[in-house]
């Protein structure tokens, strides 16, 4: 995914379910800022699991979130990587 001014500007799968979704739903495929909004309102709504693992300069890189531990397909695992911020 390329971000431009905090939107999705081009988004590829790397798999044939993700490449799906990007074709489909490219506006539904989440910028880590709208990760990070996400993660906060799941704690603050009090989520069964709202986890994140964090790079050293402070940026997530697993986002995991489950709102209610017993309902199905709720959960989501994000996992960033290959991650290159834009010079300046």
């Amino acid at each position: 995914m390329e971000v431009r001014h905090g939107k999705a500007a081009e988004v590829v799968g790397l798999d044939e379910d993700s490449r799906r979704q990007a074709q489909d739903l490219p506006g539904e495929v989440p910028t880590i800022g709208a990760l990070l909004k996400t993660l906060h309102r799941a704690r603050s709504q009090d989520a069964d699991t709202a986890e994140a693992d964090y790079a050293a300069d402070g940026r997530p890189v697993r986002i995991f979130l489950d709102w209610d531990k017993n309902s199905i397909d709720d959960e989501a695992l994000y996992t960033i990587s290959s991650y290159e911020p834009t010079p300046g």
